[in-house]
């Protein structure tokens, strides 16, 4: 499970485990959990919130979103280093 950006307490991260589902990145505070927030990223680099689990503030969640956004081909690669292929959901 790579950890890609602690901030105040959050945790940013996917699952290595998670070969079938398009690419996206959680977001649980304290350290990473099974059902956190999720973030779908869409093939233009832009964002989707499939949940807010975690129930991160809107001020932190914006924060996160914006370093996410800044860094999205960082991110990207990572993502490839572990699950091989990128797929977006475009919904």
């Amino acid at each position: 499970m790579p950890v890609y950006v602690r901030y105040n307490g959050w945790y940013v991260y996917f699952w290595t485990n998670e070969n079938d589902e398009p690419i996206h990145f959680h977001i649980a505070e304290g350290k990473p959990a099974e059902n956190a927030t999720k973030i779908w990223i869409l093939s233009n680099n832009s964002f989707k919130l499939a949940n807010n689990n975690s129930q991160v503030p809107p001020k932190i969640l914006r924060h996160i979103l914006a370093v996410m956004q800044a860094s999205i081909e960082e991110y990207k690669a990572l993502w490839l280093q572990y699950q091989k292929t990128i797929r977006y959901i475009d919904r």
